[in-house]
């Protein structure tokens, strides 16, 4: 069974809806946030700005940013990005970057216990279970401490989620993820990249545990983009069923973790509406993390090296414009 491709019209429409010049340069902060009885969390923000944009170092990468510039506007509308295990609020910079170019207000999170430095809930019931709590906690402080929380628009919240990060979206969007689907799966499919992973279903039993995860939504995201979701089967039998909230989702063709087929078929017949989608072709699962520079290559050849001919920073031309396009029809 095959997903259809969105029609090249649509991505046109996707990249000419998006294509006029914004007045305002990007500001950003970063910093860390009280999580009540569970330490802190880093967060970067991304957001219109008055002040002067200057190429400035951000993590191994670089920027156009006004580093702590005045908001531009307001009430504006709030998109949360969610990385992927062991990654880091970093890792989509250029989506979040094409967005507050857009409009938006921006907030990554690096989720305490599954990023790069921190895998102590890796393959664990917590990373289930604390993934969509520390989303509730960025929204949070986002609505009600964050210095210029007047600028932003509480009735207009998404989330962006790739990988884990896109598990991380639908559970908060109002997905009810279980453990017992993929434990069927696992047992069903042991040779599946995922099964491996985790050890097999009897690990993922032990590991994930069997009583109910008790997940809550925020009531407050309104949309989600999601790409490459991992770990759907956690949504079987009926999990996604009362989701009605808009989904768009993107697939990579060439995705050996999230494969199409049964993963992207899972979230696809799962949700009560389809969603519209796209499968990228040529491209890999960590296609979808923002273009490596030169020294990321070197250091992180599996994350970084794409099919040969696949160009990544054209890919996320067209990805950036159809996340921009996508909060702007629904939020």
């Amino acid at each position: 069974m095959t997903i259809p491709r969105l029609p090249l019209l649509l991505l046109l429409q996707y990249l000419l809806f998006t294509s006029s010049p914004t007045l305002a340069g990007v500001g950003f902060q970063e910093m860390e946030i009280p999580d009540p009885s569970r330490g802190t969390m880093q967060i970067l923000i991304w957001y219109p700005s008055t002040g002067e944009p200057r190429l400035q170092k951000l993590a191994s990468y670089e920027q156009r940013i006004a580093q702590s510039g005045r908001i531009d506007g307001g009430p504006l509308p709030l998109v949360v990005i969610s990385h992927g295990t062991g990654g880091s609020a970093h890792g989509h910079h250029d989506t979040a970057w094409a967005l507050a170019d857009a409009g938006f207000v921006v907030v990554a999170l690096t989720h305490p216990g599954d990023n790069y430095a921190d895998t102590r809930h890796y393959a664990r019931r917590e990373q289930l279970t604390e993934r969509p709590r520390q989303v509730s906690r960025v929204i949070d402080y986002m609505l009600g401490a964050w210095p210029d929380r007047r600028a932003v628009d509480q009735g207009r919240i998404g989330i962006f989620g790739f990988s884990m990060g896109g598990f991380t979206a639908l559970a908060s969007l109002g997905g009810r993820p279980e453990t017992s689907g993929l434990v069927a799966q696992c047992k069903a499919m042991p040779r599946k990249a995922a099964c491996l992973a985790l050890g097999g279903a009897q690990d993922v039993r032990r590991k994930f545990g069997q009583a109910a995860l008790g997940v809550v939504p925020d009531p407050r995201l309104k949309a989600a983009f999601v790409a490459a979701p991992a770990l759907p089967a956690l949504f079987l039998p009926d999990g996604l069923r009362d989701l009605h909230k808009p989904v768009e989702l993107w697939a990579a063709e060439l995705d050996e973790l999230v494969p199409l087929d049964p993963d992207i078929l899972i979230v696809r017949d799962g949700l009560p509406v389809p969603p519209a989608r796209h499968i990228e072709p040529g491209a890999g699962h960590y296609s979808f993390l923002a273009p490596c520079t030169e020294a990321q290559k070197d250091a992180a050849h599996d994350i970084c090296a794409d099919r040969p001919g696949f160009d990544r920073a054209a890919f996320h031309r067209r990805l950036n414009a159809a996340v921009v396009a996508f909060f702007r029809r629904n939020l």
